[in-house]
């Protein structure tokens, strides 16, 4: 006799479930962003009026940045998005002077930078989808921005699904 099972999904709550839905779909994302880019360490952060809030992150190289990490919004280059949200890439930090003297870039040894606003359905802006690396980058391919947009809009569907799934 076959022993019954009961089906995982039974022992777990909605909000468990999402939660852990959550975690896979955007480890997922920032997997394909670091392949797509070829940089080491893709990013979500969340912000506040002041802070860079750090959400999941995927980081090959150890760059010092963790989940729940918290850093002045104004210091990060991921703060431009509150000025102008557009994707912004920046093949070499170290060559432009607008960036070069942040300093989250002197902190973490950031070189190159890529990243795209995240906007929930309801447009407000979450935080930002972002990929980093101590390297130099080319970002040569053409469809880059559109795709890491697209990426940042699934990241905010996402995060949108689960604060009004928990909402009610």
């Amino acid at each position: 006799m076959v022993p019954s099972v009961t089906a995982p999904q039974s022992l777990l709550s909605a909000d468990e479930r999402a939660a852990i839905a959550e975690i896979e779909a955007t480890t997922s994302i920032l997997q394909l962003v670091t392949r797509l880019t070829g940089m080491r360490f893709a990013g979500i952060a969340k912000f506040t009026d002041l802070e860079w809030v750090v959400c999941s992150v995927h980081d090959t190289v150890d760059m010092g940045i963790h989940v729940d990490d918290v850093l002045e919004l104004e210091t990060t280059l991921c703060s431009e998005f509150c000025i102008n949200p557009q994707t912004l890439f920046i093949p070499q930090i170290s060559q432009s002077g607008r960036f070069a003297a942040r300093p989250v870039v002197k902190q973490f040894a950031i070189e190159s930078y890529a990243g795209a606003p995240i906007f929930l359905p309801d447009g407000r802006l979450f935080g930002a989808l972002c990929a980093l690396d101590s390297r130099a980058m080319l970002f040569e391919d053409p469809n880059l921005p559109e795709t890491l947009s697209l990426f940042a809009r699934l990241i905010g569907c996402i995060f949108f699904a689960n604060l009004t799934t928990s909402d009610t």
